[in-house]
Formats: structure tokens, sequence, C-alpha cells
């Protein structure tokens, strides 16, 4: 049962750990210790949970939230924690080779599971999932594909409609579509079509797509940081995954992809993840730098 937003003197012990971690300062440490809901400032309390989930004896309550439903008991931090999580960063490899084997519900739903602990910027959670684990439904979406695509290489060699696809995908996505998806699909087009690759769905057996209302706020960040526990997720349990940018777009802007995958007329697709067992398994990892790292270090 949810209840309104209080924190039961009885129980608590003043320890202050809900004043520190409230983003709002809502709470606050009374004159007698004991922590209190400041009134006035509960109107900007947005569910984030934090205050509950620290507090030692569960005397802090939010309307909303329950700690018998919305919450669970935390394992301690094993010893060498960073060792085991740099060990499973290194090795994890985008993905784009599958063999020819489905991937089980239950990897699927360990999948969402992880997915689900990924943080929002601040609730509600805005991010959708479109989990298709059937290999045919992702199979038959290629043609539907590939006619987006088909579409689009015409419309970008008329001026007129260049102009729109311009507008309708801005600065950033426009470059990219000019200067690296447009060649590449021009180059692989004539293959996929006779079949003799899948340059777009790489032959998966599974696909999850993300997507959110369009007219929610700051959802794009909340999709990336989701997409990225997937990949983890999906290592974990002995899978390859890789994010595929060809995919949303196409779904995105075909009303027959949308209405193949189900997708609500008001969400927009952000991102999607093709996943299955993988064909090959890598023997080392790469050695990346970033463009620059600045330290701000206090002088000696």
């Amino acid at each position: 049962m949810n209840v309104q937003h209080f924190i039961d003197a009885e129980t608590c012990t003043g320890c202050g750990n809900c004043v520190d971690v409230c983003p709002n300062r809502i709470i606050h440490r009374s004159a007698s210790g004991k922590s209190t809901m400041l009134d006035e400032r509960l109107w900007m309390c947005f569910q984030c949970g934090q205050c509950m989930a620290v507090c030692p004896t569960k005397s802090v309550h939010v309307a909303g939230l329950n700690y018998e439903v919305d919450f669970f008991s935390l394992p301690k931090t094993a010893e060498g924690g960073y060792t085991h999580f740099s060990e499973l960063i290194a090795s994890r490899r985008a993905g784009r080779c599958f063999l020819d084997k489905p991937v089980p519900h239950e990897h699927l739903e360990k999948i969402v599971r992880a997915i689900q602990m990924a943080p929002p910027g601040f609730p509600p959670i805005k991010t959708e999932l479109t989990v298709v684990e059937d290999p045919l439904i992702v199979r038959n979406s290629l043609p539907m594909m590939i006619s987006f695509y088909e579409s689009l290489i015409r419309a970008m060699k008329n001026p007129i409609s260049r102009q729109f696809v311009k507008h309708g995908a801005g600065r950033e996505k426009y470059i990219t579509i000019k200067n690296h998806l447009l060649p590449l699909m021009i180059e692989r087009l004539p293959d996929l079509k006779n079949g003799r690759e899948d340059t777009i769905l790489r032959r998966a057996p599974a696909l999850i797509l993300f997507h959110a209302d369009r007219n929610s706020e700051n959802y794009m960040a909340d999709i990336y940081i989701a997409l990225t526990y997937g990949f983890l997720a999906a290592h974990a349990l002995g899978l390859a995954a890789s994010a595929m940018d060809l995919i949303p777009p196409a779904v995105e802007k075909s009303r027959e992809l949308r209405e193949y995958f189900n997708i609500p007329e008001s969400n927009t697709v952000v991102a999607s993840m093709i996943l299955g067992y993988p064909k090959h398994h890598f023997q080392r990892g790469i050695k990346r730098e970033l463009k620059s790292v600045t330290w701000l270090q206090k002088e000696a």
C-alpha cells in the first residue's frame, strides 16, 4: 500500500543519512536531532527513492513507494569487485557474428532485469523495450528495412527531398547519413537484396528496440545508459551483442516497420541491440585512447 510522505519519529535514529542523500534538500534534521520532511519542499520530490534506500530502520516513507514492493536488500560488495568488473568490460567486444541458435527466454528476461537497474536522469522512467525473441520475426523485418534504405537513397539524390531529410534528421544525424550511412548502403544494397549478406541485422536471432514517448524529458541519455547495462548483461550471460545504428532510423521512419514491431505512434525509436550466441570468441582486447584527458590537480 502506498503512503504519504513522512518520517517515523519513533524509529528514526537521527543518523542523517536521508538528509545527506536527498538531492532536493526536502529532508532536514530537526532541533531534536530527528529527520523531518519540509512541507514547503515536498513538491520537488520526484520519487528517486534515495532516502528510503539509505535508511537503516525503514523510517522514511515517500508517497508512491513501498519498502516491500519497490526495494530489495543489497549484497555486500565483495573484495576484488573492481577486478571482476575490469575483466568483464575488458573482455566485452561488439558481436556481429552469431550462431544459428535462438536466445533462451530466460536469458532475455535477465537482460531486461539488468536494464531495469539502469538509473534514470530523474523519475519517472521513460525507457520502453520491444524484445524480439523469435528469429523468424527478426529475419522477416529485413526486406522492410532494405525498402526503407532504398527510398532514403532516392530521397538523397533529389535536391528538394534531400532538404526534408536534412531538416528531419538534424545536423549531426544528417552528416552521419551523408558521409557514412549513405555510401555504405549504396555499396551493400545489392548483396543485401540478393541475400549474400545482412549488413543491417547481421542475421541475429534476437533484437531489442529501445524507445520512449517523444514528448517525455531526458529520454535519450536514459536509453543509452540502459543500452550499456544491456550489453554488459548479455556479455555476462555468454552472449554477443551490438548496437546497430541502421535499425532505429528504419523502424522510426517506416510505418510498415513501426506496425510490424508494434511501436506506439507517440514513441520514438532511439537505439537497438542485436544479440545471440557468438560464432567467434576473441582472444585479445583492443587498446583505445580517448581523444583527450585533462587532469586538474593540486600543485605539489
